[in-house]
This record gives structure tokens, sequence and C-alpha cells, in this order.
């Protein structure tokens, strides 16, 4: 039974697409035979995208870098009883609907219910 030893490498997997691999599987000068999945070689924790060398030869190399998709559960964003449809604390303007005429109207992009009746007035 092997040990398994936290070398503080963040190590999430990605797999690699078969484009890729048949891009940098067998180049002259190859010094890897390139894997069907890769794990992430940067430090644990760090921000922003991941990255794995897929291959090397001569002085170049090349890394595969990809993005982890995740799924946030918060509540919809309903500041000022608009009805955002963003989720609760996004970041920049709400994305606004209106939903209490008879048919609904927008989207608006607004920073307050000011800035919407605003801009609601001009159309």
């Amino acid at each position: 039974m092997g040990v398994s030893i936290d070398d503080g490498a963040c190590g999430v997997w990605q797999r690699v697409p078969d484009e890729v691999i048949g891009r940098f599987d067998g180049l002259p000068g190859a010094a890897y035979e390139v894997p069907d999945e890769v794990t992430c070689a940067l430090e644990s924790g760090h921000p922003d995208k991941h990255m794995a060398v897929l291959q090397g030869w001569g002085n170049q190399e090349a890394w595969l870098v990809w993005s982890t998709p995740v799924t946030v559960t918060a509540p919809g964003c309903r500041t000022e009883g608009l009805t955002c449809l963003l989720s609760a604390g996004h970041v920049g303007r709400h994305h606004v609907i209106m939903t209490d005429v008879v048919e609904d109207e927008g989207p608006y992009w607004c920073n307050s219910r000011a800035d919407l009746e605003m801009q609601r007035a001009h159309t």
C-alpha cells in the first residue's frame, strides 16, 4: 500500500481533448506521451486558471490551461423590490425585468430603481 503525500499542489484534474492530444503527441523531439488526463501543477488554493504540462520539445513546452466551472446556490437579487435576473450580492448593475406591468418589459441594466425609472421614461 502506497503512502499518499500532500505536496501542496492543486491537483484538480481535467480530461485532455482528443484534438489536443493529436496535436502534441508524436512531435519531432517530443519528451512525453501526451496523457488523456492531467492534474493542475500549481500550488493548492491558487487564483484563476489551472495548468498542467502536456508536452516538451527542445526548449519549448505546451501547457493545458483551463478554468473550473462552479455552481453557487444563492437567492435571487431583489434590491429595492426590483426583479433582478442575477443572484443576491452580485457585482455591477442590476439586470431587471418589469413584471408588474401588462406585458413583461426589459430586461434593463440599471444601478437603482431611480435609474430604472429614468430609463423607462426615455423609451
